[in-house]
């Protein structure tokens, strides 16, 4: 999802480059600065930390706005009163809701995409923008430090004798970012991401090897594969005694 909705908004904002004149009104000094997207929300699925971090909002204090994903930028200006924040670009507004911190906007760009997606951006270097504060209760289950307590063949078979399921750990960030290890020696370090009992890594492994993770019901499996090895591991939070195996 994280590459279609950026594949999507990235076109909307190459053809919005011009900025649009004439929004006029007052605006709050304060709301100034450089915003960093901290969430989005389309489909159900509510991607936050790295998966939306290349999404920025930049507000000047002589009214022009702008918005930016990855290389694409859009252009215009802002007004805002008490509770929300408008922003005019080539002639069509986005209104969003201002919070401590945050602004957040509600069906964005609905009418060019043609889905719902909420998106808030966090005024960089607040508190706010912290990815503990977004990440859903689901992802939060998953990060911090996991460490293998068995480990299993393509049949399911026991196959602790050929490695040593302790040697292979994960470290999950709230950002979403990853750290996959084996024997202390990283092997991936890819970013990460939870959909319907899934988790996702995106990035390269060692030796071409291929990464793949299932979390329910609290047991949490990650499966190492590659042309000649199957193993899935069975991991447990470092100072977890509570895991089902």
């Amino acid at each position: 999802m994280k590459k279609i909705l950026s594949m999507l908004i990235t076109i909307i904002l190459s053809m919005a480059l011009v900025a649009c004149v004439g929004s006029s009104g007052k605006r709050d000094a304060k709301l100034a600065g450089k915003y960093i997207g901290v969430s989005e929300t389309s489909f159900g699925m509510t991607l936050t930390g790295n998966d939306v971090s290349g999404f920025t909002l930049e507000l000047k204090k002589d009214g022009k706005a702008s918005i930016s994903l990855e290389s694409e930028n859009a252009t215009g200006k802002w007004v805002s009163n008490d509770s929300t924040i408008t922003i005019t670009i080539d002639n069509e507004e986005i209104v969003g809701e201002i919070g401590e911190d945050t602004i957040t906007f509600e069906n964005f760009l609905e009418e060019y995409l043609g889905i719902e997606l909420d998106i808030t951006f966090a005024k960089e270097g607040t508190d706010a923008a912290s990815p503990e504060n977004y990440i859903p209760e689901e992802d939060k289950a998953l990060t911090g430090e996991w460490v293998g307590v068995s480990v299993a063949d393509v049949l399911g078979g026991d196959a602790s004798k050929d490695v040593t399921p302790d040697f292979f750990t994960a470290t999950l960030n709230a950002d979403h970012t990853a750290v996959i290890s084996f024997a202390d020696e990283e092997i991936s370090t890819p970013t990460w991401s939870f959909f319907i009992d899934s988790v996702l890594f995106e990035g390269e492994v060692a030796d071409g090897a291929n990464l793949y993770g299932k979390y329910k019901d609290d047991v949490f499996v990650i499966t190492y594969s590659n042309d000649e090895e199957y193993y899935d591991f069975t991991m447990e939070k470092s100072g977890d005694t509570t895991t089902k195996h």
